[in-house]
C-alpha cells in the first residue's frame, strides 16, 4: 500500500518535472480540447494550460486520501486499501498519460487522438472493474445508491455484476480504435448505458431481498 502511494507521488512529481523541462520550447498556446473528429479546438496559454493536470492530479490524489478519514465506516478501507491505492495511482496514470499527449501535440507531434482515448479508457474502465471487485460498503467509494447503502447484501451482489459490467464497457472503449471517428461513442454510451444498468440491478436485487 506505501508503495503505491510512493508511485503516485514520483509520477506526479514526475509530471511537474516534465513541465519545469519543456516549458521553454512549447508555443504561446497549447492544445487543451478536441473535437469528436480528434481535432484540437481548444486552447490555453502555456502558463497555467501546462500546469493544468498537474495541479488535477495533486487535487485528486488529496481528496481521494482525505475523503476516508471523513466516512463513518472509514474502517472498511483497511480491507480494500490496496485496491483504493491502486485506483489513486491509475487515475493519476490516466492523466500524466493525457499530459503527455498535450505537450506532444503542443510540440507539434500530433498522435491520433481518438484512438489513443479509446485505449486510455479500456485502460480506466478495466482498473475500474477490478477495483470495484474489491471495495467493501463505505460511503464515498463504489456503486453507491439508496439500495446497495442500505444493505451489504445488495452492495456485494451490485460491485459483483458491477465487475463483469465495467470488463465489457472497457472491451467496447477499444472498439473506438477500428472506427476512429465514433470512438466517444464507444466511450460514452457503455458508461452510460452500464451505470444505468447497475442502479437498475441494485434496486431490483433490493426488492428481492425485501420479499423473502
Amino acid at each position: 500500500m506505501q508503495l503505491l502511494r510512493i508511485l503516485t507521488i514520483i509520477l506526479i512529481l514526475l509530471t511537474f518535472g516534465i513541465v519545469f523541462i519543456v516549458f521553454p520550447a512549447l508555443p504561446d498556446e497549447i492544445p487543451t480540447h478536441w473535437n469528436i473528429q480528434g481535432e484540437v479546438d481548444g486552447t490555453m496559454p502555456v502558463f497555467p494550460g501546462t500546469i493544468l493536470i498537474p495541479a488535477l492530479m495533486v487535487g485528486i490524489t488529496l481528496l481521494m486520501i482525505i475523503l476516508p478519514r471523513y466516512d463513518p465506516r472509514w474502517e472498511a478501507y483497511r480491507e480494500f486499501q490496496g485496491a483504493y491505492d491502486g485506483l489513486i495511482l491509475l487515475l493519476n496514470i490516466f492523466f500524466f498519460l493525457l499530459f503527455l499527449i498535450t505537450i506532444l501535440w503542443a510540440l507539434g507531434i500530433e498522435v491520433p487522438m481518438n484512438q489513443v482515448i479509446s485505449v486510455l479508457f479500456a485502460i480506466l474502465m478495466g482498473g475500474i472493474a477490478f477495483f470495484i471487485r474489491q471495495v467493501k460498503p463505505n460511503w464515498f467509494a463504489g456503486i453507491r445508491t439508496p439500495w446497495t447503502m442500505e444493505s451489504d447484501a445488495v452492495w456485494k451482489a451490485t460491485h459483483e455484476r458491477g465487475f463483469r459490467v465495467f470488463l465489457i464497457v472497457a472491451l467496447l472503449c477499444l472498439l473506438g480504435i477500428l472506427v476512429p471517428e465514433y470512438a466517444y461513442l464507444f466511450i460514452l454510451l457503455p458508461v452510460i448505458i452500464g451505470t444505468i444498468y447497475l442502479v437498475v440491478y441494485s434496486y431490483i436485487i433490493w426488492k428481492k431481498e425485501k420479499a423473502v
